[in-house]
């Protein structure tokens, strides 16, 4: 599309609609509308009160009394809208009974005076009066009512509209919270993996929220050996993701280059014992590889077993033995061992994605995620990504829980 400026442009005054332009004259007309109303009213009751009435004369006397009291009625309004229910509505009715009879008494002069009736002043204030007593208390009873109900009304929407706008508010900055929450989580996370000659590590984190409760980590102890782990939080969100923190700093400040797993789940135990709230606990698989000797020396405390594949397709569980952390102070942890040969790759996930659910709300299971992990020729990375694609695939990308998958591969 051509975009084409010209040097020549013509300048239109938008129209003002013509109740912005003369408000007060609006104001005139809605008076006129509503005295022209009270007229056919009126007449309307006389005449099926049989009363021989001239729909003109009634016009004539309702508009001149009307709009000559009407500054009056604006005058007295202030004696009962400034007050709160139900004295707005105590001290209505004497105001307007009394306003009725000025209407009333000024009606009854002006048909006197004009000549249109006449007949005495008490006699046709018979006849008329408390009808117009009458018909102006029960008008402004009905125009007062209806601006009460507009005000509570236009009250109401105000409020609500300052309620969604400050619950708007405050969402977009909870977002902004637990955004900046997500990303300082990920930066606990390792950026990229260490990796050894003949070793191949891949993972991947999905939280169910913005921010969760799993860890995972591989850390380089020395030139040939490597320590990796994946945790569980129990529970979601903000909560479980403040104790994975704590979590991630213990592990790096307890996984030395000389503790074997055992020591390093005993201490993680020990200190979240001591510092986590009753009910809280983790689930830990700490592993050692040592890449030269192929031997991998783990303690799973309470966490889903280690799957290791075998080159040939067999399949081995890494169940150790080891309670789950946080719960028992004086748990003794041991390490357990397992020789790695070319090929074999081991699985370490958190339940989030066996137990992540179809439309059908069937679990994805272990046996899926065998299956997913089948391809003997693929590498770590691969085998890694085809899982969380089958995984995502599967529940719809609608993880229910918090999903981490870590893959080891021996080359």
């Amino acid at each position: 599309m051509l975009l084409q400026l010209s040097t020549e442009t013509d300048v239109s005054t938008p129209a003002i609609p013509f109740k912005k332009r003369f408000p007060r004259l609006r104001i005139v007309f809605k008076i006129e509308q509503i005295l022209i109303f009270v007229t056919l009213a009126v007449y309307a009751l006389l005449v099926s009160l049989n009363q021989q009435v001239s729909l003109w004369i009634t016009m004539f006397s309702v508009l001149t009394v009307g709009n000559l009291v009407i500054p009056l009625a604006f005058a007295i309004r202030k004696l009962y809208v400034t007050r709160p229910f139900p004295w707005n509505w105590v001290f209505f009715f004497p105001v307007q009974i009394a306003f009725g009879f000025i209407c009333a008494v000024g009606s009854v002069l002006l048909l006197q005076l004009t000549r249109i009736d006449p007949e005495p002043f008490w006699l046709l204030f018979r006849h008329i009066g408390y009808l117009c007593i009458v018909v102006v208390v029960i008008a402004n009873m009905i125009t007062y009512a209806v601006e009460e109900f507009s005000r509570k009304l236009r009250e109401r929407n105000e409020l609500l509209e300052q309620t969604v706008e400050k619950g708007t508010v405050a969402l977009e900055q909870q977002e902004q919270e637990l955004k900046r929450a997500r990303e300082i989580q990920q930066m606990l996370l390792p950026n990229t993996l260490p990796q050894l000659a003949g070793a191949q590590v891949s993972a991947a984190w999905q939280p169910a929220r913005e921010v969760g409760g799993d860890y995972f980590d591989v850390i380089q102890l020395d030139d040939h050996r490597i320590g990796i782990c994946v945790g569980d939080v129990a529970g979601k969100g903000i909560t479980a993701a403040l104790l994975m923190a704590n979590l991630q700093a213990s592990f790096r400040a307890f996984a030395t280059p000389e503790a074997p797993a055992h020591l390093v789940c005993s201490k993680l135990n020990k200190f979240l014992c001591a510092n986590i709230a009753s009910g809280k606990f983790v689930t830990f698989f700490y592993a050692i590889l040592d890449a030269q000797s192929r031997k991998l020396a783990y303690e799973n405390a309470g966490h889903s077993p280690g799957l290791l594949i075998r080159a040939n397709g067999n399949v081995e569980s890494l169940g150790g033995g080891g309670a789950v952390l946080g719960a028992l102070p004086d748990w003794v942890y041991q390490d357990y061992h397992v020789q790695l040969e070319p090929g074999d790759k081991l699985l370490l996930s958190t339940d989030g994605i066996t137990e992540a659910e179809d439309a059908q709300l069937e679990e994805f299971g272990e046996q899926r995620l065998l299956e997913a992990a089948s391809d003997r020729n693929g590498s770590a990375v691969d085998t890694q990504k085809t899982i969380m694609q089958k995984v995502s695939a599967f529940c719809g990308g609608n993880f229910r829980d918090d999903a981490t998958l870590l893959v080891l591969k021996l080359s």
